[in-house]
């Protein structure tokens, strides 16, 4: 099944906008303005919660699942 991302903005003093991944399960995650780098949160392949430390690279530490890849 594809992922499909719904970029939801935030106003102009945030430096991010959330991000909802519909795949498998639902993730979700933030994009950040300024660098467009997806920070996954919940991932839509296994749906489970990442550690915070994983958060910030965009890839699943429990699947592998890679937000970066579908960033374009």
């Amino acid at each position: 099944m594809p992922i499909a991302f719904v970029i939801r903005k935030t106003s102009d003093s945030y430096d991010y906008d959330n991000v909802d991944m519909h795949g498998k399960s639902k993730g979700f995650g933030y994009r950040g303005k300024s660098d467009g780098k997806i920070g996954l949160i919940r991932c839509p392949d296994c749906g489970k919660e990442n550690y915070s430390m994983s958060v910030a690279t965009g890839i699943c530490c429990w699947c592998g699942w890679d937000a970066n890849k579908y960033n374009k």
